[in-house]
């Protein structure tokens, strides 16, 4: 199993020994001989310091593909969650980890990890990066989407099913917030640190563009229509509990809208509950397929009266709009039309309002701060009393 957070170690401690009085005469320090210095160089290790053939040895210990179990390198991979905010993102990352503390407030953008036990002695780790404030940071995203990362990188974009209103602005706009991101790596005049990966990796571009081929379904009667997105893309519908209880035309235009975006963009489509056990299951299946690399799950559902199921590729556009005739027509921006024709979106700035004050939020108690706060509000509300009291005596002075 998986654990989330940081692991820690309690050294054992045997039993205690009392010290015997006795006479030791220690050696003067000019006895011992000269340490060697930090960057001295091993006559074994064909004169690399010791730093450096440690660097040699972990590389050459993940190219080799005849190495023992015991030697392989973990597995890592990263997933970046955005999306709508208050979606449930915190809680599908929670449920994912096993974690039943209830969620609080994302305030930027949070780091945390899972780890895993494969066929091998070394456990897997998957590095879990969630982006809260909706639209709100996304200046930050240059920091989970690197070159170092892109590798092994999948984007899980999520969406609150219980507000309409909100669900392809935010689409469209994280969208085009994360794919220029991505492709900007593909530059040809990378900038200083694309360059020094680049220089320790060759490849990398060639390497990436092969997972983007990788991810195209063979033969598959869209391809014209599918540009798979640089990296894996997973579109989660949060709050399907809420979702299921909206009046049935408005639920099939949401389905079908969400179904084609996933479909030309090559990404993976599924909703989820945190009060379904069946759908944390199944969340819990996918973001462990992109996390860990275990195997993913088969299921698909496209009937938009349940949960939808629809793993990366598996869709078509005739399943999607319910006829033959006219699905090439559909295209992104018809789309666009009908939905929001339905469901009015709401304007920017009705998204991408400031979050409260987190110092005021009791999910972030903690009382040594807070009595410390308190202190130096009452210092200086009583500075402030006492700047207006000499204000106030200066003011009375006659100087004439």
């Amino acid at each position: 199993m998986f654990i989330g957070g940081v692991e820690t170690q309690r050294a054992a401690r045997g039993p205690s020994h009392a010290r015997r009085s006795t006479n030791v005469f220690l050696p003067s320090r000019e006895s011992y001989p000269p340490l060697p210095p930090l960057a001295a160089t091993n006559p074994s290790s064909g004169g690399l310091s010791v730093w450096d053939a440690a660097v040699s040895e972990a590389r050459r210990r993940r190219a080799d593909p005849n190495q023992s179990e015991g030697e392989k390198a973990p597995r890592e991979a990263t997933l970046l969650v955005v999306g709508t905010r208050g979606a449930g993102k915190t809680t599908l990352l929670q449920r994912f980890l096993d974690r039943e503390e209830p969620p609080r407030t994302t305030l930027a953008l949070e780091y945390t990890y899972g780890r895993k036990s494969g066929k091998t002695l070394v456990k897997d780790v998957g590095h879990l990066w969630e982006l809260g404030g909706g639209l709100l940071f996304t200046s930050l995203l240059a920091t989970p989407i690197t070159p170092r990362s892109l590798s092994q990188l999948t984007v899980v974009l999520m969406l609150d099913l219980s507000r309409p209103e909100t669900i392809w602005a935010d689409l469209e706009r994280l969208l085009a917030t994360l794919e220029p991101l991505t492709l900007s790596l593909f530059s040809v005049a990378p900038q200083e640190e694309i360059q020094k990966v680049v220089a320790e990796a060759p490849g990398l571009k060639e390497q990436l563009e092969e997972a983007v081929a990788k991810r195209r379904v063979p033969d598959h009667q869209d391809q014209d229509k599918m540009t798979p997105f640089p990296v894996p893309l997973v579109i989660v519908g949060g709050k399907y509990d809420l979702f299921q209880e909206m009046e049935p035309e408005g639920k099939k235009v949401i389905c079908r809208a969400l179904r084609f975006a996933a479909h030309t963009h090559g990404a993976s489509l599924q909703f989820f509950s945190a009060r379904d056990p069946g759908l944390i299951k199944k969340a819990k299946e996918l973001l462990s397929h992109f996390a860990f690399g275990t195997v993913e799950s088969k299921s698909v559902a496209q009937d938009y009266n349940k949960p939808l199921i629809i793993p990366a590729g598996s869709d078509n556009l005739g399943a999607i709009t319910g006829t033959m005739d006219d699905q090439h027509a559909m295209t992104l921006d018809a789309w666009r039309h009908t939905f929001t024709a339905r469901f009015p979106q709401e304007h920017e700035e009705k998204s991408s309002v400031l979050p409260e004050d987190p110092g005021r939020d009791p999910n972030y108690r903690e009382p040594d701060v807070d009595n410390l706060r308190a202190q130096k509000d009452e210092d200086l509300e009583r500075v402030r009393r006492e700047v207006g009291r000499s204000s106030a005596r200066w003011a009375d002075l006659d100087l004439s």
